[in-house]
């Protein structure tokens, strides 16, 4: 990209931006919303033309991009969904069975054609095909679905698969807009370790602090329609920005200084050389100095771009805000049986607790969240849930139920302030321009129902909190507005959550939900001690197989007093393995038959033995989790 230009109308969103993406590039984009952050990636794929200068694709490369709401056809199910992503590969495969078999003529030709279209399908991630489709179905929650339509997905399914076909696509350049968008904590963690292996490039737009920090080592700032690229991850360069900037101010105070003293000595000599021949000279050469300062000198940081201005007010409670007893929820699958979300839930929340409802998706935090609210029943007759002395809920609710989908955003704001000025500056304060005041609710985006969600919250004036994934669809400058308005909230707090940096910085419990069973955690610090994440225990085994000089692939081990849960997820990764093991023993077996007689068969032969030995042992792994999954289920 070569000093590109996009305008939408009379506004000028990129000026100039130059800026490439090279192979293996880990780069974070970031910039307030509308600074043009999806426009530079429609740039990139090439769905947008620039208004000027260029964007260039190298012969070959394959960009492609995450899209949030991805159409699929009708007759399309998970699997071919999933299969698609391998047309291109599809294509290679006959090209290369056809080099195989040309190759039998012996001619020098149709070996290097045979070696050229073979290393281009090995770099193409061709023999790992299988294996990457596996771990992505597993992975993203659809094991088990691969052939439920897809058009019978919910929209952050379909969000999903349109990810996961991406995946396993595995093209040069990863263009990814809010990915951990409806993924939950094991899924987003998944992708991380994901990426840190992916062969392509990858740039990301995400308001996941913490993502940001573990997927990238580069960030792009966008901001006023000019792009700079700083070295580091997410927290790396805000630190770095924030230096920046009050290096800038001291410097343009120091420079401001100078050229204000010497100036004023200007004019003093501008006034004693008055019929002064020799001193007049003085003060014009003191002017052009000063000239020439002012010229060279530092200009101001940018002024500091708004902010939303978010309060909770809490009224006094009692002391005990809610008790839950027996709370129990089994919900229909198929075959006429029955799932366990939760069971005999006993919970007791005291004012001013921070409590984070954590778990896979699916597993039932927000039926727990509505039934500590009353609005979901249980299944246990003894069930009762009481609220104490004093308290308000105040529900968190971006699908905006009691908002008609004709009221305009000044409508909303309006039924909550005494004029219409009022209305106007409260929609200001949660980032809403002015032109936009009238917009009506029906077609907000999804970013703007978040952001009336948290209006209409912020009026009412409760004690509890009940807020479901907040911080979905909001920018980075609104989330961390809203964590240090929770901050300052001195009521209480309940909320559902996969922002680890949210969680990390607002909860002092954590309730997690997992396999029909109930787990309490102080915080997260003690909840991340003792639920290690598969990627953290498969790199602990990794650098131990490293250390003693070991051959076979690392084995995700469980720690002391691991779950089913964890059992579980360790199976489905060692299956995944053997799934990659076999498709690598695969190639090697046909690379050894179809070698010409000038191979090393030697090595060769040493390579597929190598694998055999790997799948064996992975096989035997396999078996030896599996009995303890059973054991634990017996």
């Amino acid at each position: 990209m070569q000093d590109a230009l996009k305008d939408y109308g009379p506004a000028t969103v990129l000026s100039e931006v130059t800026f490439a993406v090279r192979s293996g590039d880990r780069i974070g984009l970031v910039g307030r919303n509308g600074a043009g952050k999806t426009t530079l990636l429609r740039l990139l794929t090439g769905q947008l033309p620039p208004d000027g200068g260029s964007v260039r694709r190298a012969p070959g490369v394959r960009v492609r991009s995450l899209q949030q709401d991805p159409v699929f056809e009708k007759t399309a199910t998970v699997d071919s969904v999933l299969d698609a992503a391998f047309h291109d590969l599809d294509a290679l495969e006959i090209e290369l069975a056809a080099a195989a078999s040309a190759m039998s003529a012996g001619t020098p030709e149709s070996v290097l054609r045979h070696e050229e279209i073979l290393e281009h399908y090995v770099r193409r991630g061709g023999p790992l095909r299988r294996s990457r489709k596996d771990a992505v179905t597993l992975a993203f929650g659809f094991r088990g679905r691969e052939g439920a339509p897809a058009e019978s997905l919910s929209g952050g399914e379909r969000t999903r698969l349109g990810l996961a076909a991406l995946l396993v696509e595995n093209p040069d350049v990863l263009l990814l807009d809010e990915p951990t968008n409806h993924l939950d904590i094991v899924m987003v963690e998944w992708l991380e370790n994901f990426l840190a292996r992916y062969p392509g490039a990858v740039m990301v737009i995400s308001h996941d602090r913490t993502f940001l920090d573990r997927v990238t080592n580069e960030t792009a700032h966008l901001r006023g329609g000019t792009l700079r690229v700083y070295p580091g991850n997410y927290s790396t360069f805000r630190a770095a920005l924030d230096a920046e900037l009050e290096q800038q101010a001291a410097r343009a105070a120091q420079d401001a200084r100078q050229i204000s003293s010497l100036q004023s000595s200007a004019d003093r000599m501008k006034i004693w050389g008055l019929g002064m021949s020799k001193l007049a000279r003085r003060a014009g050469a003191m002017q052009a100095r000063v000239d020439r300062m002012q010229a060279r000198a530092t200009a101001a940081p940018p002024p500091e771009e708004r902010s939303a201005r978010i309060t909770f007010h809490a009224p006094g409670s009692g002391d005990i805000v809610l008790d839950a007893r027996h709370l129990s929820r089994r919900i229909p699958v198929e075959g006429g049986q029955f799932r366990t979300l939760y069971q005999d839930v006993n919970v007791q929340v005291r004012r001013g607790e921070r409590i984070a409802i954590i778990g896979r998706n699916g597993a039932g935090k927000t039926t727990l969240l509505r039934a500590l609210l009353g609005l979901e029943a249980s299944d246990d007759p003894r069930a009762k849930v009481l609220t104490g002395a004093r308290v308000g809920v105040g529900y968190y609710d971006q699908a905006l139920r009691g908002v008609s989908p004709e009221q305009t955003l000044y409508d909303v704001a309006r039924e909550y302030v005494q004029k219409d000025p009022q209305a106007h500056d409260l929609l200001g304060t949660f980032m809403f321009p002015f032109d936009q005041h009238d917009k009506a609710a029906r077609i907000l985006s999804g970013g703007e129902r978040a952001r009336l969600a948290l209006l209409k919250l912020a009026q009412e004036d409760r004690n509890l909190l009940v807020m479901d994934e907040p911080t979905n669809h909001l920018d980075m400058e609104m989330v961390e507005a809203l964590e240090i308005a929770l901050e300052n909230f001195d009521g209480t707090l309940l909320m559902v959550s996969h922002d680890r940096a949210f969680i990390e910085g607002l909860a002092d419990r954590i309730w997690l939900i997992e396999d029909g069973h109930f787990y309490e955690y102080p915080g997260w610090e003690d909840y991340r001690a003792k639920h290690r994440s598969l990627a953290e225990l498969e790199a602990e085994e990794m650098k131990a197989a490293a250390q003693a000089g070991a051959r076979a692939a690392p084995r995700p081990a469980a720690p002391r007093g691991k779950g089913l849960w964890h059992l579980k997820r360790e199976v489905e990764a060692i299956e995944a393995d053997i799934a990659r093991l076999e498709a690598e023993l695969d190639i090697a077996q046909a690379a050894l038959n179809s070698a010409p007689p000038d191979a090393d068969f030697t090595a060769l032969g040493r390579a597929a033995h190598d694998l055999e030995l790997a799948l064996e042992r992975r096989l035997e792994q396999w078996s030896e989790k599996g009995a303890e999954v059973e054991e634990k289920e017996g």
